[in-house]
């Protein structure tokens, strides 16, 4: 007797076509099959970059010099850093922090240039703008995790934090070349093309220590900067990828799309209440400008927080460029408070922490009161769109007008512009546009 199997067929043609069918089976992880190797390396590894000398003397008229010789390597910059150590000069039992600032507080200004000697970036102010800058785009538990190896203190208050630096021995710090300076946050996240890295030539100004530092047990008379060098992550492409990337330079070059800051300085005298300060640079996409009032005794007193702002003190700010007045409507009122409320709320929607509220800085409104009394603008056209600045020329001048209800001390005013800045690097040679 012949035995039978029943089995159920279908007639039906599937209407699904074979690439839905296979997305299907990938999404339902029924692949299995070793998917295609697609990295474009082939090694990484860190490589240090020294400066000229070991040791430099913290000063004014100090500046530290290096030149990168990456060769054919790529860096990736969110994995790459500054490092070097801190010693104290004075008396034996001498200690001190940054106060609110970092490791980055002795450095006064920065520049880099291109191997073909095409200023790349200039940084005027750097301490200054950088402990800004970090303060409000950074959250509190960055600050005390990645960023106390930078040299944060957990409140960022000289006189509660303790000592970080002393005479007895040298304190190693870490800055990210990211919180370094703007030239290594490209537009669009890219890795730093061998084109651009080799050959990039440091130079990095030193302050004076009575800025840097918050004395906690007096006798510093200066400081010492050891052991300093840059850990890059190298990567190596494969030869093919290097191939491409390197007739793109030969033809038409690559485009490396970068933020620059442009410092402005002014003085406001005992007496005068009325500020009126110019931003004169040219430039085709300005982002945003900030602002902000520091006590010139201060600034080299040792025994305050140098970096640190004047309390609240305006009674009214705009900034108009050309035709254009931001906010539209001045902010004025003869309560300083109601004032401080609207400047607070407008410096955090600068740095974007209104519109991503998981992303917060770590300036609350009494800090920002206290020591951080920040003025700010954006001139994006977008606040969904990044580049979308507006030009600032000769005709279309950038100016802040400003009224305080006191002031007691002779003053300085800084403002710091950020615009968009291109480089184009061919084999031989490099152009920055502005």
């Amino acid at each position: 007797m012949t035995s039978y199997m029943e089995t159920q067929r279908s007639d039906q043609v599937s209407d699904v076509s074979m690439e839905a069918a296979s997305s299907d089976l990938r999404i339902n992880n029924l692949v299995y099959q070793q998917p295609a190797a697609l990295s474009l390396a082939v090694n990484r590894s860190l490589k240090r970059q020294f400066f000229q000398r070991s040791t430099y003397t913290g000063s004014r008229s100090t500046t530290m010099i290096c030149d990168w010789n990456s060769g054919t390597s790529s860096i990736n910059l969110s994995n790459s850093y500054l490092t070097f150590k801190i010693k104290l000069t004075g008396g034996a039992t001498s200690t001190a922090n940054f106060a609110s600032g970092s490791a980055y507080n002795v450095i006064n200004e920065m520049r880099i240039q291109s191997r073909s000697g095409t200023e790349m970036d200039r940084l005027q102010n750097a301490n200054l703008w950088g402990r800004n800058d970090s303060l409000f785009n950074m959250s509190g538990e960055w600050l005390t995790t990645v960023g106390s190896n930078q040299g944060f203190g957990p409140t960022r208050n000289g006189t509660a934090d303790g000592s970080n630096t002393n005479t007895q021995f040298a304190t190693r710090f870490v800055i990210p070349l990211a919180q370094l300076t703007t030239f290594f946050r490209p537009i669009d996240g890219q890795i730093l093309p061998p084109q651009v890295a080799s050959g990039l030539h440091f130079e990095i100004v030193l302050e004076d220590f009575r800025t840097v530092f918050f004395q906690k047990v007096a006798g510093i008379t200066g400081y010492e900067i050891e052991q300093i060098y840059f850990q890059l992550d190298c990567v190596d492409l494969t030869d093919d990828c290097q191939r491409t990337i390197s007739d793109i330079s030969a033809r038409t070059g690559l485009e490396y799309t970068y933020p620059r800051i442009f410092t402005s300085q002014s003085q406001l005298p005992i007496g005068q209440l009325s500020l009126s300060q110019q931003v004169r640079k040219a430039v085709s996409q300005a982002c945003y400008v900030t602002t902000i009032t520091l006590s010139q005794a201060d600034k080299i007193d040792i025994t305050k927080d140098s970096l640190a702002s004047i309390p609240f003190n305006y009674t009214n700010f705009q900034y108009r460029l050309g035709s254009l007045y931001f906010p539209n409507q001045q902010i004025t009122s003869t309560d300083v408070q109601d004032v401080a409320c609207e400047s607070y709320t407008i410096t955090q929607s600068v740095y974007d922490k209104l519109r991503l509220m998981y992303d917060n800085g770590s300036v609350s409104f009494a800090v920002y009161q206290a020591s951080l009394a920040v003025l700010s603008a954006s001139f994006e056209k977008s606040q969904f769109l990044a580049i979308s600045g507006l030009p600032v020329n000769n005709s279309r001048v950038l100016e802040l007008n400003a009224e305080y209800a006191a002031v007691s001390q002779n003053l300085e005013v800084y403002s710091f512009l950020q615009y968009t800045s291109v480089a184009r690097t061919f084999l031989d040679n490099t152009s920055v546009a502005i």
